[in-house]
């Protein structure tokens, strides 16, 4: 049943409260996984990559540096989407936007696949990154606007599970692909789902929060009426700031953005997407090459529904800031693991050394989704005020690309010159790094309504990881 109130005038925080206390229901479930189907993009045409690289690299002739440029290209036009998108959604909405994103990623996907040489391969691929870039900057937050408070983790987190379905969906079709080599079918097969959610995202109704910032009062009304939540009443909008100069000038904001932009950033330099773009390239290593080395891949990923219901079940009952600290913790294990498995490679214990390789990837994969991916893509879109979440969430998903950049660009060639095993070690660092500062300096978010964040970043640095009492528990503390 529909939520009705009736009050002479109701302010935007009357208004938001009553938001952030609702329930879930159909339309709320439909709208996140709409929304989050551009991370089946994102996870299909990351993972695609990696079987495609075996036949058009010979067949175009690939030296390492266009290699690196195909692999790692597009997070830099990535980067450059979300920092181009996120003063367009704050300025034209969410909806238009996660629109052009779905119709950029349909035309690029197809002009991949018809690709006549590997230059063109490049360029096109590349501009795919584009629209995924655009989209990381909208998603989570666009989610997190319509969410319940106590509802925000579960529905947000839907981007990861679009995400890992594209990666196990690129995986399966890359094996079944690959006995015949069909690189072509595994490119354009993306843009069905495209195609897909293009149509889909025209049934989105636009974020009520954005709407009651622009003042359109009777456009909010409607959009949360569909949302099950009717007001009949005059609602006084507040005046929002503008620009990035308001953006950086405000403390909270930008200390939301260093410590959420340290998670995305260590949540791509710790590996992850080493193992998603070279995973079949690692085990050709070993002597397993073509199909094999791909179902290997294939298969650590598919684990990856239950990794995404524990996450959806914890999330909002354990918290961000602890299944952050597991999942970098797994991550350190796994990668001990494959420094073992390297080493009996080394030693030519090849069966040994593909067993460990294979546990290894396969735990690090179920401890990024379940504590790492997930949980980052999550804060980006809670952590910052409405005013400023598009122009924020641009700046956090530019930094979580250009980091993904940085480590697959230089990964060929570090492999070239110092070998994998001390890769790996550096892999190794960075995670125990990343517990360390999550440990020291991450704020828990869960229950915090989106309006209170501002008050749980302005707090000191050393006060992060204290539990933070906001105004609504303060009141309901004191009235019992």
């Amino acid at each position: 049943m529909p939520i009705m109130f009736m009050m002479e005038d109701l302010t935007y925080e009357q208004v938001i409260e009553k938001m952030n206390a609702g329930s879930v229901n159909k339309v709320y479930i439909i709208a996140a996984i709409i929304t989050a189907l551009g991370g089946f993009l994102f996870g299909y045409d990351t993972a695609i990559i990696s079987t495609t690289l075996p036949f058009v690299t010979p067949l175009f002739k690939l030296g390492t540096s266009q290699v690196a440029l195909l692999v790692a290209g597009e997070s830099i036009l990535a980067a450059i989407g979300a920092l181009v998108a996120g003063p367009l959604v704050d300025k034209y909405g969410r909806k238009i936007l996660l629109i052009a994103d779905g119709f950029m990623y349909l035309i690029f996907a197809i002009l991949t696949a018809v690709a006549s040489s590997g230059t063109l391969l490049i360029v096109w691929r590349t501009l795919i990154g584009f629209s995924i870039g655009a989209d990381t900057a909208i998603a989570t937050g666009y989610i997190s606007e319509f969410s319940p408070t106590k509802f925000r983790g579960r529905l947000a987190i839907t981007q990861q599970l679009m995400i890992f379905s594209g990666f196990t969906v690129a995986f399966w079709v890359g094996y079944l692909l690959s006995f015949s080599g069909n690189w072509r079918v595994m490119y354009g097969i993306g843009a069905i789902p495209a195609l897909i959610l293009l149509l889909l995202r025209f049934y989105l109704p636009e974020s009520p929060r954005w709407l009651l910032l622009q003042g359109e009062v009777e456009k909010a009304k409607k959009s949360m009426k569909k949302f099950g939540l009717i007001v009949k009443e005059n609602i006084i909008t507040p005046k929002p700031e503008k620009g990035f100069r308001d953006l950086f000038a405000n403390k909270s904001v930008r200390r939301a953005l260093i410590l959420v932009g340290i998670w995305l950033a260590f949540q791509q330099i710790t590996g992850v997407n080493i193992i998603l773009y070279f995973g079949p390239t690692i085990y050709g290593y070993m002597g397993l090459t073509g199909p094999r080395a791909i179902l290997n891949t294939a298969i650590s990923e598919s684990l990856g529904a239950i990794e995404y219901a524990v996450s959806f079940l914890l999330i909002d009952r354990w918290g961000r800031r602890r299944l952050g600290v597991i999942g970098y913790g797994g991550l350190v294990f796994s990668i001990v693991l494959m420094l073992i498995g390297i080493n009996f490679l080394d030693a030519k214990a090849i069966t040994l050394a593909v067993a460990f390789v294979f546990v290894a990837m396969t735990l690090f994969l179920l401890f990024f989704h379940i504590g790492v991916g997930g949980v980052g893509w999550v804060l980006q879109g809670e952590t910052l005020p409405t005013e400023f979440r598009g122009r924020g969430m641009g700046i956090l998903a530019a930094v979580d690309w250009i980091a993904n950049f940085i480590i697959i660009f230089i990964f060929p060639y570090w492999n070239a010159s110092y070998g994998i095993f001390s890769f790996f070690v550096l892999e190794l660092v960075l995670s125990i790094v990343a517990i360390l500062l999550i440990s020291m300096f991450f704020p828990e978010t869960k229950g915090v309504p989106l309006e209170k964040m501002p008050g749980l970043f302005s707090r000191k640095f050393s006060e992060m990881r204290k539990p933070y009492v906001h105004d609504a528990e303060v009141a309901a503390s004191g009235s019992k």
